[in-house]
C-alpha cells in the first residue's frame, strides 16, 4: 500500500496573484498542500481564494508557514527588537539564529525566547483566530524552526492554553532520506553542493526533533525536497519519485514533496524589496519549472 503524498508549495499568500498562480497547480495539476505566509497583507484575500478553491477544506492540507526571513514582525516591533533591524522588518538569518542557540546563555537567552515565543504564538494566531485556514500542520519559511532554540520554543507554544483548539497533526522535517538518492547515481551526482551542506545542517537536530514530535503525537512525513530545493523539475522528480514513494511505504509514512511555483511577477510585490536575495529568489524561473512539474505529473500518482 503506497501512504498519503503530499505535494507540497511553499509561500503560499505573498500576492492575491501569487496565491492564484499556486493554486491552478491543484485546479491544473496534482497540487493537495500549501503553506501560508502569516504576515503578509494578502492574508485574508488569499484565504478568500483558497476557500472559493477548495470550500469543504479536505482537498488541500493547509499548513502555517512561520516566517522570520521577511516582512514586519505580527507580534509588533517593539515587542520583538532583536528580530528585526531599524525598519521594523525581520532580518535576522538562520545563521545568526543558529549562533544564538550556541551562544545565548542565561537572561540573554530567555529574552530570545520571550521575543520568538511572542511572535510564533501571534503568527499561530494570524491564521486561527483572525483568519481561519484551519491548519492542521506547521513547517516554516528557511527551515528555522529545525534549530532548537525555535523548535522548542514551537513546542512550548503550541502546549499553551490558548492553542489547545489548534489540531497540528504534522510538522515538518526537512531532511530527505539519502537511500533513494544513492541508488540513483546521476541524479546523486546532480545535487548541488549547497544543498548537501543544508542537508548537514538540518540533519543535525533531525532525530531529536522526530523523537519529540512522535512523542506529542505529531507525525513527521518523509521528506523529499531538501537536495533539489528550487530544482524540482519533472524530470528530477519522475526520476526519483519512485524510490521515496517505496521508502516512505516501507517506514507506513506519508510522502511530502516541497515545491515552491509561486513566483512573482515584480519586484514591488515582494514583502521586502530592499533583498536582492529574496528578489532572486521569487523571481526565478525555477519557479514556473516547478509549477509546470505539479501539471504535468500523473494525477493518478497516488
Amino acid at each position: 500500500m503506497i501512504n498519503k503524498i503530499w505535494f507540497h508549495a511553499d509561500d503560499y499568500g505573498v500576492t492575491t496573484e501569487q496565491s492564484k498562480r499556486i493554486l491552478s497547480c491543484y485546479q491544473d495539476g496534482v497540487l493537495n498542500s500549501i503553506s501560508v505566509l502569516p504576515n503578509t497583507p494578502a492574508l485574508r484575500e488569499s484565504l478568500d481564494i483558497l476557500d472559493r478553491t477548495d470550500p469543504g477544506g479536505t482537498d488541500i492540507r493547509r499548513v502555517l508557514h512561520l516566517n522570520f526571513v521577511e516582512g514586519k514582525p505580527l507580534a509588533g516591533a517593539g515587542n520583538v527588537p532583536d528580530l528585526v533591524d531599524n525598519t521594523g522588518c525581520f532580518d535576522r538569518s538562520f545563521l545568526d539564529f543558529f549562533r544564538w542557540n550556541y551562544s545565548k546563555r542565561g537572561a540573554g537567552r530567555q529574552e530570545i525566547v520571550r521575543q520568538i515565543k511572542l511572535e510564533i504564538a501571534a503568527q499561530i494566531r494570524a491564521v486561527t483566530r483572525e483568519n481561519d485556514y484551519r491548519i492542521t500542520a506547521i513547517d516554516s519559511h528557511q527551515h528555522y524552526h529545525m534549530i532548537p532554540i525555535v523548535f522548542d520554543s514551537l513546542m512550548e507554544v503550541l502546549s499553551e492554553r490558548e492553542f489547545e483548539h489548534v489540531q497540528i497533526r504534522q510538522i515538518r522535517v526537512p531532511v530527505d532520506p539519502t537511500a533513494p538518492l544513492l541508488h540513483n547515481a546521476k541524479m546523486r551526482s546532480g545535487v548541488p553542493k549547497i544543498n548537501w551542506v543544508k542537508w548537514c545542517i538540518l540533519k543535525l537536530y533531525a532525530d531529536k526533533n522526530r523523537r519529540i514530535l512522535q512523542g506529542k503525537g505529531i507525525e513527521a512525513p518523509v521528506f523529499f525536497g531538501i537536495f533539489y530545493t528550487c530544482e524540482m523539475r519533472k524530470e528530477v522528480v519522475e526520476s526519483l519519485l519512485p524510490a521515496y514513494k517505496t521508502y516512505a511505504d516501507r517506514k507506513g509514512q506519508p510522502l511530502e514533496l516541497m515545491f515552491h511555483p509561486g513566483n512573482l511577477s515584480a519586484r514591488y510585490e515582494l514583502l521586502d524589496e530592499r533583498s536582492e536575495e529574496l528578489a532572486a529568489f521569487y523571481m526565478s524561473d525555477n519557479r514556473y519549472y516547478e509549477a509546470e512539474c505539479l501539471k504535468l505529473l500523473d494525477k493518478s500518482t497516488p
